[in-house]
């Protein structure tokens, strides 16, 4: 069985670290969902928008994964 990686995806983020803007990189390799991050998750600041941009971007890459991910 071969295993699908996808490129990654940029979702934007503002960080309390910074005043410009940041992104979460997520990606599936291996059969896995990768999620690389700017900063620690609680110093993350996200407009609703950013929000549910991430939550869409979550959702399509789990059902990539063997499975699918399922739906929640």
């Amino acid at each position: 069985m071969t295993t699908r990686s996808t490129k990654p995806v940029l979702v934007r983020c503002n960080t309390v670290e910074h005043d410009g803007t940041e992104s979460l990189q997520l990606s599936v390799e291996g059969g896995r969902l990768t999620i690389i991050t700017p900063t620690v998750y609680n110093r993350t600041r996200w407009s609703a928008e950013q929000a549910r941009t991430l939550r869409d971007t979550v959702t399509r890459l789990l059902c990539q994964l063997p499975g699918g991910g399922g739906a929640r």
